[in-house]
């Protein structure tokens, strides 16, 4: 049976099953021509400057002159993405995967009897990363060395983590309940770091990559949604105290100590699903009734250099228990599935952001934007055994990924402007998305997780191969724009709403009066409605008590009435029928008298007849 070899990263295969989605690049625009490097067109900002034919890097290449305060001087320093490796822990560790004495190079080499597709995967193999964790290193360290530094420096970062399926990207991010990951650690140290210029209201927000500053009206529904939306949150208070305390014993994170700046913090979590965009913080239907509708497709958008999604919901966040929840709100959302691989696989991309945007009293402002992306693992048909709706991801899977590696390969093929190949971050949503941090304008730290397991061999050098790769791109160091957004204003829009709301707390205050005495006297008049309702309420059950004993009394004299007319009429018959019993046998006594006379008259005659002297009969006297 033929092995079926890789097809090499720098190839694009395109046919009538698999055309590009028009939602991806929807104006369809032809490439040019001749190959060029978008990324090497980011020069120096200077009031010259004109833009090129990319709608991606202009915004970035050019300067605005209604821009106050912006940068003039550039840096040419480069600099390229961070590729951590992080070894998953094994009972039974491979050899085939040896960590060099530096710490800094991975050494694979196959088996004598490996069975692999083709003889380079035989050789001897060096990839060097910018640091290498075994299974001794614990996530506090992990956090430490791969994103609290970007942190730290204030810029916009996507954190990446990406491997084959089971390997631990998911754990590495987000933990478990007893360990936290890369992105609790990184939310409890944004809030430490800004807990002092935190602002309570989201008079600020991020609408289509621009800041707005928002009317009464917005901030009051941003407020209702983001109270709706955490009430559908699941309880973790006890989770989240314990993670806490375990977050602050593990890392010393100090506050900044500047005053002169308004800090907000928004949230969104976005997941990617076969090519599909879907929002995993909306706030379900009002209809609780219906059936749980179809998600709705979200489209990306790529305008003057700034990339967002449209329709994407974005919470106001006032502390990392907010973030914290929202984030598990999120995973509960999203698609997961079981494989021969994995038993909790997840199906998708998913990206969350935290956005940080910050107001100077000197009049100027700055977003700090940190993505983190869980990438779905690369998977192998014939070991994960997918079929069906499962083959279908997987397929979305590995193509979205492949198109990552086209794109981290143009961006490390070439150093010459001149012989620079165009990054196709639109073939894909995935890279779409992540655009900026591809083209350089963002810090791109990449976290990779392998298994050392013999049967994970050719899946760990795809893996090693895309970070070597990722660990060989130069980006031009990115220019920090400006923002024209006057502090100014939003502190002359405070003072306004600060004089309103003070206004409308007096008011609120002179009405709680008036409610006050309305109440005291809807109170004095409810008592004393009470009362009389009381004693009509006694007055009528005495009387219903009253006429119902009454009532109880005459039907009791009734009954008893009748009853002795019954006694009665039963004394009487039964009297009645004893003298008539009697009365028989006093008629039968007499009636025996009268015979009794009878007969003693009879004997009397008989005895007189006997006495007479015509009797032959002789009477002897007893004397």
């Amino acid at each position: 049976m033929e092995k079926e070899y890789p097809v090499p990263l720098s190839r694009e295969m395109r046919s009538f099953l698999m055309p590009r989605d028009p939602s991806v690049d929807r104006r369809f625009r032809p490439r040019p021509n001749k190959k060029q490097r978008l990324f090497d067109e980011v020069i120096q900002e200077s009031d010259e400057s004109s833009t090129d034919g990319s709608d991606t890097e202009s915004e970035y290449a050019s300067t605005n002159c209604d821009d106050e305060g912006s940068s003039t001087e550039h840096s040419e320093l480069e600099s390229g993405p961070q590729v951590f490796l992080r070894l998953r822990p094994v009972e039974s560790p491979s050899k085939l995967y040896v960590i060099s004495d530096d710490g800094n190079v991975l050494i694979t080499s196959a088996a004598a009897n490996e069975n692999t597709s083709n003889n380079m995967n035989r050789m001897e193999k060096h990839y060097s990363f910018s640091s290498i964790f075994d299974s001794s290193v614990g996530q506090r360290d992990i956090y430490d060395k791969c994103v609290r530094p970007k942190i730290m420096e204030e810029e916009c970062v996507t954190v990446m983590a990406y491997g084959t399926s089971g390997s631990g990207k998911t754990y590495t991010l987000l933990g478990d309940n007893a360990m936290a990951g890369v992105i609790p650690r990184a939310v409890e140290h944004i809030f430490t770091m800004n807990k002092n210029q935190l602002y309570t209201t989201p008079k600020v927000k991020l609408v289509n990559a621009h800041m707005v500053l928002l009317e009464d009206d917005a901030v009051m529904k941003e407020m209702q949604v983001r109270r709706q939306l955490l009430a559908l949150c699941p309880d973790i208070s006890t989770q989240y105290h314990r993670l806490h305390h375990a977050i602050q014993g593990d890392h010393e994170f100090m506050p900044l100590e500047s005053e002169d700046v308004s800090v907000m913090i928004w949230v969104s979590f976005v997941e990617i699903y076969n090519e599909l965009v879907y929002d995993l913080l909306t706030l379900p239907p009002k209809q609780a009734n219906m059936s749980e509708p179809r998600r709705k497709n979200l489209k990306i958008v790529c305008n003057k250099g700034q990339v967002f999604i449209k329709g994407l919901t974005s919470i106001f966040v006032k502390s990392g228990e907010d973030a914290i929840k929202l984030l598990r709100l999120g995973q509960q959302r999203i698609t997961y599935a079981s494989t021969a691989v994995n038993a909790n696989s997840s199906r998708s991309h998913c990206v969350f952001t935290v956005d940080v945007l910050k107001y100077h009293r000197s009049g100027i402002t700055t977003r700090s934007s940190y993505k983190f992306c869980d990438l779905a693992g690369s998977e192998r048909v014939d070991k994960t055994g997918t079929i069906g709706s499962r083959l279908r991801e997987a397929q979305s899977i590995n193509t979205s990924l492949m198109v990552l590696g086209r794109c981290l390969d143009a961006a490390s093929s070439s150093k010459k402007k001149n012989n620079a190949d165009v990054i196709p971050y639109r073939d894909s949503k995935l890279t779409l998305l992540l655009q900026p941090a591809l083209l350089g304008t963002e810090r791109l730290a990449m976290i990779v997780t392998v298994t050392p397991l013999d049967k994970y061999f050719e899946e760990n050098l795809n893996v090693l191969s895309f970070a070597s790769i990722a660990k060989n791109i130069i980006f031009k160091q990115p220019i920090v724009k400006q923002h024209n957004t006057r502090y100014s204003g939003f502190l002359e829009c405070n003072q306004s709403s600060i004089i309103r709301d003070m206004k409308r707390i007096e008011d609120l205050e002179e009405q709680a009066m008036r409610l006050r005495a309305e109440i005291d006297q809807l109170n004095y008049q409810h008592v004393l409605q009470m009362q009389l309702q009381e004693e009509k309420l006694r007055k009528e059950l005495t009387d219903r008590f009253q006429a119902s004993l009454e009532m109880n009394l005459s039907q009791g004299d009734e009954r008893l009435k009748k009853m002795l007319h019954m006694q009665t009429r039963e004394f009487e018959a039964k009297m009645a029928s004893i003298k008539r019993k009697y009365e028989e046998e006093i008629e039968d006594l007499k009636d025996e008298i009268v015979d009794l006379k009878n007969e003693n008259l009879d004997l009397k005659d008989e005895i007189e007849e006997l006495k007479s002297p015509n009797s032959d009969i002789e009477i002897i006297d007893d004397e």
